[in-house]
């Protein structure tokens, strides 16, 4: 199941940043390449995180000698040159148009896209160059390929591992659904509250980003007793927020029922949801925040609505974090989650 969402994860966010579907699902196993460039560079992470300039130094390389001195990055630099690729496509699109043609979608395209309302701003040349736009181009489809996949695989794995979780879930949808074939929209779903649950839960236990994301302060706060001058970075990790037993009781445990009816945190005069910093909080949450969510709530309830699964020599280690490489990743030498379909 990892890979099959990490598929149609890529098939989303590249559709929606470029216009264009790679059609990954497709793809035999679904082992596709840009799916399985971010795993097979995860052990780089943590050296790439505190010396940043190595990423600069291998893209600079030519591809047979990075390929030479550190062969998992090759899949990673041809994702770049693809990403890059097709930034050229979008601003020569942009410069053969003119006036109202600018702002139409591209005569091979069915929508605008992410890429040409930037060319359409008034943003200065060098925040518009090739470059420039590449690494936006990375960004956002590695971003909204893994946090994706990994949120859709903890969701599948803890409503099959937990038979109550199973059948009030499957029980709502079909309430709510009595054609399978039928395609609810997007706010008929965010309506059924134990499924808002489910995602709500699932998102607990995958954390978006699992290293600390550090802030640095332009003025002195005081934080209870303390105070912490300006120019001091502060940092917090998503992975302590949401196991603190303090406002997730029981925090190990999958427990949509910890969501039902808008609930506040224990001890708190706010929401619950104040606490749940998977898309981090404030003026730099994630920017896809809405995409999504909707992907998780047209996923699940048509995977749950139409098809029966089994786990299928599946242990909680194929999903529980064991590794910080920015993103979790579970122990090693799991094989991921595995289902049979009845």
């Amino acid at each position: 199941m990892d890979y099959a969402f990490a598929t149609f994860a890529t098939d989303i966010i590249t559709y929606y940043v470029f216009a264009r579907s790679y059609d990954f699902l497709n793809y035999p196993d679904f082992v596709a390449p840009f799916t399985t460039v971010f795993e097979k560079l995860s052990d780089s992470s943590q050296i790439c995180a505190h010396f940043p300039w190595l990423v600069s130094l291998m893209a600079s390389l030519p591809k047979a000698v990075a390929a030479f001195v550190r062969p998992s990055v090759v899949p990673y630099l041809d994702f770049r040159d693809e990403m890059t690729t097709q930034i050229r496509k979008t601003i020569d699109s942009h410069k053969k148009a003119s006036g109202d043609e600018k702002h139409q979608a591209d005569e091979k395209t069915e929508h605008l896209t992410v890429f040409d309302e930037i060319l359409y701003s008034n943003l200065p040349p060098e925040e518009l160059s090739v470059s420039r736009l590449g690494d936006e181009a990375s960004i956002l489809v590695s971003a909204g390929l893994d946090t994706t996949k990994t949120t859709l695989t903890i969701a599948c794995f803890h409503i099959l591992n937990n038979p109550s979780v199973y059948r009030q879930l499957s029980q709502e949808l079909k309430k709510a659904f009595t054609d399978p074939i039928m395609q609810p929209t997007l706010p008929e779903l965010e309506k059924l509250p134990y499924l808002t649950a489910v995602i709500q839960e699932s998102l607990r236990f995958s954390y978006g980003v699992s290293q600390r994301l550090p802030r640095i302060l332009d003025s002195a706060i005081q934080y209870g007793s303390h105070i912490i001058p300006s120019g001091v970075p502060v940092s917090m990790t998503h992975y302590i927020q949401h196991h603190d037993e303090r406002v997730f009781p029981s925090s190990q445990t999958f427990d949509p029922d910890r969501w039902l009816d808008n609930p506040q945190a224990p001890n708190s005069s706010k929401p619950l949801t104040h606490y749940l910093v998977s898309f981090s909080k404030g003026t730099r949450n994630c920017i896809g925040m809405n995409l999504a969510y909707a992907q998780l709530y047209i996923v699940l309830a048509t995977l749950f609505r139409r098809v029966n699964m089994e786990l299928f020599e599946t242990q909680r280690d194929a999903v529980d974090m064991a590794i910080d490489h920015f993103t979790q990743s579970p122990k090693k030498d799991t094989k991921g989650v595995r289902v049979l379909i009845k």
